[in-house]
């Protein structure tokens, strides 16, 4: 398939993202089912090589929100089974409406984040309902 100028850019954006294709969506205002198509089983491979794996998970992400670290993997792979009950917890918590998630990617890592809500809010039935 002959390369275009489109196909540049997006692999930048890739690259920029860490893989994200949703945000390269929302970034080039291209549809996304369309960029998962084309890029997604190739998408992993244009990330940077993860750095060694820390002793201590909460080296990675983030600099100001590095206490709330509760997990990490490498982009691209699955949750490994040493997070399992952390990630279940986390869930639980998100669930209960007490804590928010979300993630980041450093260094080639996917780090997973579990901060307390200031304002805990009404249960809502995202993982377990």
């Amino acid at each position: 398939m002959k390369r275009t100028l489109i196909d540049g850019l997006v692999e930048e954006e890739i690259r920029k993202t860490g893989g994200n294709l949703s945000m390269v969506a929302r970034r080039l205002g291209l549809p996304y089912h369309s960029l998962v198509a084309r890029y997604g089983p190739t998408a992993i491979s244009t990330l940077p090589p993860a750095c060694p794996r820390p002793d201590d998970i909460k080296e990675l992400g983030r600099p100001h929100a590095r206490q709330y670290v509760v997990a990490i993997k490498r982009c691209g792979t699955e949750w490994t089974a040493e997070f399992d009950e952390v990630l279940k917890d986390a869930r639980h918590k998100f669930d209960q409406g007490t804590h928010e998630m979300c993630q980041s990617i450093d260094q080639g890592w996917v780090v997973q984040y579990l901060i307390p809500r200031r304002r805990p809010t009404a249960p809502r039935r995202f993982f377990h309902g």
